[in-house]
């Protein structure tokens, strides 16, 4: 950046500093809880200075000077699609369909149905 490090901080640099930080989380570059933590130091941020530190140790920056040749560490795993997994309804299989609300209430409201009816039918033919 080309302002005097110990300039404010205004609220057009901290949204500048926001959306690259969301570039970074959007790219999967960035875990969910890094960001906040960086978010978090954003809004504590008082100078430019403090803000360029936020960004200064981002994952594939290219103003940095070991950015040339890095590697992400070995916990680093980009965001990738994700087999289906066997959920709520049993495995997972491109065939099958889930049960909707709709029908679970339809259900639902069928089975107490009758269940009330049992009870009307015992305790009024006693």
């Amino acid at each position: 950046m080309d302002r005097d490090p110990n300039a404010p901080a205004t609220p057009a640099d901290r949204e500048r500093v926001t959306a690259e930080l969301r570039e970074h989380l959007a790219s999967g570059r960035l875990a969910l809880s890094e960001y906040r933590a960086r978010l978090d130091a954003v809004r504590r941020a008082g100078t430019v200075g403090e803000l360029d530190t936020v960004t200064a140790q981002l994952p594939g920056r290219e103003d940095r000077d070991d950015a040339a040749g890095a590697t992400p560490p070995r916990e680093y795993r980009p965001y990738v699609d994700a087999p289906p997994r066997a959920g709520a309804y049993g495995p997972a299989e491109g065939r099958r369909q889930r049960v909707s609300n709709a029908t679970l209430n339809k259900v639902w409201l069928v089975v107490m149905s009758l269940g009330v009816l049992a009870w009307a039918l015992v305790y009024f033919l006693r």
